[in-house]
């Protein structure tokens, strides 16, 4: 009797294995194919987005349906901090891809002499929030499209923001112009402006010096990341002057803000590793190289929450 028993147990055992497995597969089918009409739907809100053939549709859509269970977990993770992740243009794309079509290639900050980094502090009373946007000093956020070309948009912006302070008005002036014809490089560091493939704010700031100016962006339009054809480097003249002495930089938060009140919207450098799909909110990750920047952007204020 005791094996009939055993026998008899194992086998419900085996049944509800057998049940419950095929309840899991169901779920998981009907789970994929809401996933699928997800990435259609995608598709249709990201019509850039073209695939060559039905392999590569097939290929993307799995990426997508992997960068969705990632944007899940991450906002499990993350979300009880305030940082919001989402679907967004990279979802059909995998970290490598992120990481060799968007961001520069990691590089180790650039050491300059102690005379070039701002003195702490010099401002004596640094508000616990500031936006140079609510004083007009930040012209619209822009899209680098496909391409590694962020250095580029943080030092024309960082410029569009100097000239605003001298000023009082606004400019949008030509990050193409400095995508095409930047060619500053500093042998000792290993570091030069690449165009599409990357560079650094420091090394643009010294081509602008050179050149004396830089174009308008109504006179020399952004496109290197746009699907439309690039002209080459034939810029005629140039509508903007800038010169002045070696450009200060700043390594903690305190000489930054100060430095920002001082002087406008700051161009600054940073790891963008875990980026891919964030959509807002304060985002702190648990890891994080500081000496490996990927990433440039504008630093256009601070504040607490």
């Amino acid at each position: 009797m005791q094996t009939y028993s055993l026998i008899f147990r194992t086998t419900v055992v085996i049944c509800l294995f057998v049940l419950n497995f095929a309840t899991l597969t169901n779920n998981y089918d009907f789970f994929d194919e809401q996933l699928e009409i997800l990435f259609k739907n995608w598709l249709q809100d990201n019509d850039d987005h073209q695939y060559d053939s039905f392999d590569e549709y097939q290929r993307r859509m799995s990426i997508f349906k992997e960068n969705y269970f990632k944007i899940q977990q991450f906002n499990k993770n993350y979300g009880l901090h305030g940082a919001v992740f989402d679907l967004n243009k990279f979802a059909d794309q995998t970290e490598d891809e992120f990481r060799n079509k968007i961001l520069m290639q990691s590089q180790t900050p650039p050491i300059h002499s102690a005379l070039r980094y701002m003195k702490f502090p010099t401002v004596a009373n640094v508000p616990n929030s500031f936006d140079w946007r609510d004083y007009g000093a930040v012209t619209p956020v822009k899209d680098q499209g496909a391409v590694g070309t962020c250095w580029a948009f943080s030092t024309v912006q960082n410029v569009e923001g100097q000239w605003f302070m001298k000023s009082k008005a606004l400019a949008e002036l030509s990050i193409e112009q400095i995508v095409d014809c930047d060619d500053m490089q500093n042998p000792d560091l290993g570091q030069a402006d690449c165009g599409v493939h990357g560079g650094w704010p420091y090394l643009s700031f010294q081509y602008m010096m050179r050149q004396g100016g830089i174009e308008s962006e109504s006179t020399y339009p952004y496109c290197a990341g746009l699907k439309n054809s690039c002209k080459p480097c034939n810029a005629p003249g140039y509508n903007k002057t800038i010169c002045g002495p070696p450009v200060p930089y700043c390594l903690i938060k305190d000489s930054c803000e100060s430095a920002s009140m001082m002087t406008g919207p700051l161009s600054a450098a940073l790891n963008a590793e875990q980026l891919q799909f964030y959509h807002e909110g304060i985002f702190n990750p648990p890891v994080c190289n500081p000496k490996t920047l990927n990433h440039a952007v504008l630093l256009v204020g601070w504040g607490q929450e």
